[in-house]
């Protein structure tokens, strides 16, 4: 007889259950002869237990009410409010799960359970209305787990869909717009701009010559679906030397659905008589693959102060993108191009010849150049192209990490044409082009109580600058690379607490080569220094070529604490390193845009600032406040600022130059809200800023003045679709301001006498009123359109505004009523 034979032969009492191979139906055994049989099962209890979450794959909330189904045993549960679902008495071994879900794609996936275990799953939740617009949702994507970030709603972004990414942000509180005549702006955060203001769109930072107060960032953010931005440096993923803040633009990944979904604006503007369209389109598939495809052509003519034409003030600007890709549930992919190309006038009557004119417009209420409106942008003017190209892939794991690689390109052409004669009337005086390619890589992990996200970059940039304008070279030729890592965690042990903290490492190599004039070259002394670096001398010049290393490290920590579940604090410790601009070491010559000459410092260092920010935020009621003081200080803050004139053989040009000091910044930023009732609300948000030299206590050039704005929003009890709004700014006079202030010798009436060129005393504060009107949206065929009328400036009020670099020249653009038509496809 054999073994198994004569074990199927003896009966016992009935033992604990198994799960075995084929002969696991067999229930009794010999007691003395167990051990056997056990050499033919595995003798693990079924009593395991696994504890799931369903969660949305895009932005982490709870699915509920999902289906999961157990295909081994044919059980079935539910997940619960919190997208939780428990399976009980579960054995040693793999189970097979099918966990489902309305609007969502059905996910297979296994499990492998040798221990109690708990897992996060993710599914794809659509959208079942195209028409739903998911502003909350983006309001709770943190750029930072600790630090403040702001979100600017859909009604918003339409609203300054046509005035430029510096306007749109001016309506939060501590960020301003500095300004080189009514069209050329970039945003001012706590009192830094430039590349101490980060702008990255669709995880790519923009890289064009941002480094100079006329030069706005190149890009249409009516491209991209989101438009968030964080006070601080928090957000070290992005970037390690922006102390001012971030701004992100991110567009929206498509649903997985059959569908054609798309919006057109329109809007029109009596000042400047202006119009434009913008309209974007998004195809996506069941499949996952989708395209979509964005717009805009805007045609504006010289704008008007309340008294008098501003000649040469209109821009012309037509911009394209496109991307294709797939999202699935565990990967995604995704290519994509954009297209930004803006011409740009500049105020003719800016465009000086010498420090007379430069008094005599300060001097004179009006300038000194009006000519008949027009449509047609000559010069002085800007010619502004910019390129970008990406490629990108994510993949997500079955431990909630995701890997994400990027690779992008992005080229800048900027060009300034000046007034000129002869065979250069229609040439550029300064023609820079910059290739930037970005190569990035990260994992994100995400624990139920901690998370982290590491990564690393590597960026080569290649800036040539056309000898042929027949003008010297305002910016050298160079090579910059850029490569380094960074790490980021948030730990969050209950919902009431989170502790957030990085670090980001970067080294940069520049290779410069640079012409010096030897009336320069010896007016500074720069033998001594820079005399080891000459590789070519002749022609009245020196050519100069340089390497320059800096390695910086960027930190970052936070909390945020909710004290009662009405009262939360925040706050955050940011220590930042940047490395200086080319363009402030190495600017030399004529800035044509600002008849201005600069002069950049080749021996600036690493500017190091930290930054404390508290952030305070209370409801009472219908009441909601959020105060926000900050605190910062900078060694070699690197500053521009006017230090005389200088002769040339094209006249006398005020002269600007970089220095390095040790800063002090501070200030306050308000924002408060009260729900009056169900149809009226009222909101104020404030910031007051003051930034000085530490030593000396000079105050800091271009520090914003208070500002505060109020607004008021009505609705009508039977009539939802109608919203108004009035709205209220007030600047203050800047009263404090360094004096840069020079005299000159100038002739009048025959006699030569000496004039004060006051370029440093603030202009007077003044007083806004605006006013909107919007309706719908409305059913519009298989459409639904929305109609506002919105006026700026309303009482057109004459003034000046201490951040416009043009301010001494004209005033700023008086009252402006605009139509906005928007179709939601």
């Amino acid at each position: 007889m054999s073994l198994v034979h004569f074990i199927l032969s003896v009966r016992t009492p009935e033992l604990p259950k198994y799960k075995c191979f084929k002969y696991s139906k067999l229930s009794k055994t010999v007691v003395n002869l167990s051990l056997l049989a056990t050499s033919f099962c595995f003798s693990q209890e079924c009593d395991l237990r696994l504890e799931g979450k369903v969660l949305d794959l895009h932005d982490n909330s709870p699915i509920s009410a999902a289906v999961i189904y157990v295909e081994d045993s044919n059980e079935t549960v539910f997940t619960d409010d919190n997208g939780v679902f428990v399976l009980e008495n579960q054995c040693t071994q793999k189970i097979n799960l099918k966990i489902s879900h309305l609007h969502c794609d059905d996910l297979y996936i296994g499990v492998n359970l040798n221990k109690t275990t708990s897992r996060k799953f993710f599914l794809e939740h659509h959208i079942e209305s195209l028409e739903e617009v998911i502003v909350e949702e983006s309001k709770l994507k943190k750029l930072s787990s600790t630090a403040q970030s702001y979100v600017l709603s859909e009604l918003q972004k339409d609203q300054y869909s046509g005035r430029g990414l510096a306007k749109a942000l001016e309506q939060i509180s501590g960020v301003n717009m500095l300004s080189t005549g009514n069209v050329i702006s970039k945003p001012m955060i706590h009192g830094m701009f430039g590349s101490r203001v980060g702008i990255i769109y669709d995880g790519v930072s923009i890289e064009n010559q941002q480094w100079g107060q006329d030069h706005a960032p190149n890009v249409d953010q009516n491209a991209f679906d989101e438009i968030r931005l964080i006070k601080g440096a928090g957000v070290l993923k992005y970037s390690g030397d922006t102390p001012g803040g971030v701004v992100v633009l991110e567009s929206r990944v498509p649903k997985i659905a059959d569908s054609l979904y798309g919006k057109t604006i329109l809007n029109g503007m009596s000042n400047g008589r202006g119009l434009d369209i913008i309209s974007s389109w998004t195809k996506s598939f069941q499949s996952g693959k989708y395209f979509k495809v964005q717009g805009m052509i805007k045609r504006v003519g010289d704008f008007e102060a309340p008294d008098y034409l501003l000649s040469n003030t209109g821009n012309d600007e037509n911009n394209i993108s496109f991307s294709l890709g797939q999202n699935k549930i565990l990967s995604h992919w995704k290519i994509n191009f954009s297209f930004f190309n803006q011409e740009i006038g500049i105020l003719r009557s800016a465009h000086i010849g010498n420090v007379y004119d430069l008094v005599t417009a300060i001097e004179l209420d009006n300038p000194s150049i009006i000519n008949p409106f027009s449509h047609q942008v000559i010069s002085p003017k800007q010619d502004n192209k910019h390129y970008t190209a990406g490629v990108q892939y994510s993949k997500r794991n079955q431990s909630n990490g995701k890997w994400t690689a990027q690779y992008s390109w992005q080229k800048n052409n900027r060009k300034e044409y000046d007034v000129r004669r002869g065979q250069y009337n229609n040439k550029a005086a300064i023609d820079l082009t910059l290739d930037t390619h970005n190569l990035t890589t990260n994992y994100k992990w995400d624990g139920s109580k901690w998370s982290f996200d590491t990564g690393a970059f590597l960026q080569v940039q290649d800036n040539y600058s056309n000898p042929y304008t027949g003008i010297k070279r305002l910016i050298p030729d160079y090579i910059k690379t850029r490569l380094g890592t960074y790490f980021t965690a948030s730990l969050s042990p209950s919902n009431d607490f989170s502790l957030g903290f990085g670090f980001r490492y970067g080294h940069q190599n520049n290779q410069v080569k640079k012409y010096y004039h030897n009336s320069r070259w010896r007016t500074e002394n720069y033998e001594e220094r820079l005399g080891a670096f000459v590789i070519r001398d002749g022609a009245g010049q020196k050519l100069v070529e340089q390497r320059l290393i800096f390695n910086n490290l960027s930190l970052n920590t936070g909390l945020k604490y909710s004290i009662q579940p009405d009262l939360k604090l925040s706050l955050n410790v940011f220590h930042t390193e940047r490395a200086p601009d080319i363009a402030e070491m190495f600017s030399d010559g004529l800035h044509h845009s600002l008849a201005t000459i600069e002069y950049g410092n080749p021996f600036l260092k690493s500017e190091t600032t930290q930054k404390f920010v508290i952030n305070v935020e209370k409801q009472i009621g219908n009441f909601r406040y959020n105060f926000s003081p900050y605190f910062s200080q900078g060694q070699n803050y690197i500053i521009i600022e006017p230090t005389g004139f200088e002769l040339t053989m094209r006249g006398a040009f005020p002269v600007w130059e970089y220095r390095a000091v040790s800063s002090t910044i501070r200030g306050i930023d308000l924002d408060l809200s009260l729900q009056l009732n169900e149809h009226i609300k009222f909101s104020n948000n404030s910031s007051w800023i003051e930034g000085y030299e530490k030593e000396s206590k000079t105050p800091l050039i271009n520090i914003p003045p208070f500002t505060t704005t109020n607004q008021i929003q009505f609705s009508l009890p039977n009539w939802k679709s109608f919203l108004m709004v009035l709205s209220s700014k007030s600047s203050l006079r800047q009263n404090q301001f360094p004096n840069h202030n020079f005299e000159t010798s100038v002739v009048e009436n025959g006699v030569r006498m000496k004039k004060l060129v006051d370029i440093s005393t603030p202009p007077r504060g003044y007083h806004l009123l605006g006013m909107e009107f919007h309706w719908g949206p409305y059913p519009f065929f298989s459409d639904k359109i929305s109609v506002s009328l919105i006026f700026d400036n309303m009482l057109n009020a004459s003034y000046r505004n201490y951040l416009n670099r043009l301010r001494f020249y004209a005033d700023e653009m008086g009252r402006n009523m605009m139509l906005q038509i928007k179709i939601r496809h």
